[in-house]
């Protein structure tokens, strides 16, 4: 076999390869008409109700356990937001994840997971927060409680709460981190 003939048949081979790769990258053409919306939030509820740390549904609104201790992304939101659960309103806090796809961690607005996070990011930087960050969970000794724990750059944020915390103080730091990592100002205080 000559040179020349090898080396064409190497190119051809990367041509063939490289052709592979467009058509990989290339997106499905859309369908035109109706047909069902494209999901583009998978929400997490982080507590231990369905015998894991955390868990999402299927589209029967079965419970999933996500097995997987943690997650990495970037904090793209994080507000309070009354839902209805069990035809009843309530409290949650929502964590807005842009990762693989973008997530919604949500969490009883008082619970400790959601504390765990909320003065995590409160002590965290925005400059940190620009960062991809890492939201682990861990369970307590008893079977109800869940821990959160933020890593930043591979170092754990210890961010210790009492009794005695300001959440109002430590959620609107916690909010306004995020909101400035983003490009957004802070939010307007409100009057007490």
């Amino acid at each position: 076999m000559t040179e020349a003939l090898a080396e064409a048949q190497a190119l051809a081979a990367i041509a063939q390869q490289l052709q592979k790769l467009t058509e990989a990258l290339t997106p499905t053409k859309q369908v035109l008409g109706f047909g069902e919306a494209p999901k583009t939030t998978q929400f997490i509820f982080c507590n231990r109700k369905n015998g894991g740390l955390w868990y999402k549904l299927n589209e029967q609104s079965q419970p999933v356990i996500v097995e997987q201790p943690a997650l990495t992304g970037y904090i793209r939101k994080l507000e309070f937001k009354t839902v209805e659960r069990r035809g009843k309103d309530t409290h949650k806090l929502h964590c807005q994840i842009e990762a693989d796809t973008n997530y919604t961690l949500e969490s009883g607005h008082d619970s400790l997971f959601s504390k765990g996070l909320l003065s995590a990011i409160a002590f965290t930087s925005p400059k940190d927060l620009r960062e991809p960050i890492t939201i682990e969970v861990q369970a307590a000794d008893n079977e109800t409680v869940l821990f959160c724990n933020i890593w930043v750059n591979g170092q754990r944020v210890m961010a210790s709460f009492d009794d005695g915390t300001d959440w109002k103080l430590a959620a609107r730091a916690a909010i306004d981190a995020v909101r400035v990592a983003n490009g957004e100002a802070p939010a307007m205080p409100t009057a007490a």
